[in-house]
């Protein structure tokens, strides 16, 4: 149970370093939008929060209008929920349930637009409650990690299977110069998954035919596309008109920087790669690329 007194104190006595006897009508102004009572739950005190912090960034500035809510958050919702452990369970719980949500939707989505991300969102919102804004912040998140660790993962496939393909038992210090080659790539890939990954295929082409290259997803051919465009402008234009923005964005907005940094992960300079190979005494591999 809230104690709907003690957050409202908490939250006012927050705001009132800041903000003065301006503080108590910035409450009351959040109040008519959102009122606290005993029986909010935690999700309500967070959706009140995030409405003061949308309140103050237009005095403050939205980094420092989050660092005061950040402060509030920390202070008001412990003091106020006095959470016991079962509360603290009830909590985990719903967290995990929402994990293994958004993880089912990640498994059937391997590059969801902003439209499929958006309308989740309402989803998780209807079923767990929260404020959307929030749940689609930390949605978009996860699926950017997400689409990151896949065109990673595909990268990281195509290139084990031309490796096969000219090393069939490869010996020991193939392998060691193939993990330094991928290193080059800048996937960050563990090393220890690039051996794993490498000895799966190697040990299934033993025993069975090549595996067929499975069908090509979206993924695949956004990878297919920036591979063969290699125009930045192009490819930051079908991201745009895809609904694929939102990998290229930070906090101001599409980023020119973070569209060059997603492009290099597909295409990394091959002057540069060339460089590092041969300081590496690597050149075999260089030519192997040809």
């Amino acid at each position: 149970m809230v104690v709907a007194e003690e957050f409202l104190k908490c939250c006012t006595a927050s705001l009132e370093v800041n903000f003065g006897k301006l503080s108590q009508e910035i409450i009351n102004k959040i109040k008519l939008k959102k009122n606290i009572t005993d029986s909010s739950n935690i999700n309500d005190l967070k959706d009140f929060i995030d409405l003061i912090e949308a309140n103050i960034s237009v005095f403050s500035g939205k980094h420092k209008a989050t660092e005061i809510c950040n402060t509030i958050k920390a202070k008001a919702i412990p003091k106020s929920v006095g959470m016991t452990e079962e509360a603290k369970a009830i909590d985990k719980a719903i967290s995990v349930d929402l994990d293994k949500e958004i993880n089912a939707f990640l498994s059937t989505h391997a590059l969801p637009n902003e439209a499929d991300i958006s309308d989740y969102t309402k989803f998780l919102a209807m079923k767990y409650g929260g404020n959307i804004k929030t749940l689609e912040k930390d949605l978009i998140e996860k699926v950017k990690q997400h689409v990151m660790n896949g065109m990673r993962k595909n990268l990281l496939n195509a290139e084990i299977l031309k490796f096969l393909v000219r090393y069939q038992q490869p010996e020991k210090s193939d392998i060691d110069d193939f993990v330094k080659y991928i290193n080059l790539m800048n996937l960050n890939i563990d090393d220890n998954q690039i051996r794993d990954d490498l000895e799966k295929e190697r040990l299934y082409r033993k025993f069975h035919e090549p595996s067929q290259a499975p069908e090509a997803n979206e993924l695949d051919q956004l990878i297919t596309f920036v591979k063969g465009s290699g125009d930045k402008e192009a490819v930051g234009k079908l991201m745009q008109t895809q609904g694929l923005s939102y990998l290229i964005k930070d906090e101001k907005g599409v980023s020119d920087q973070s569209l060059t940094d997603f492009m290099e992960i597909v295409v990394p300079s091959e002057s540069d790669m060339k460089d590092a190979l041969e300081g590496m005494g690597l050149k075999h591999l260089i030519k192997s690329k040809q």
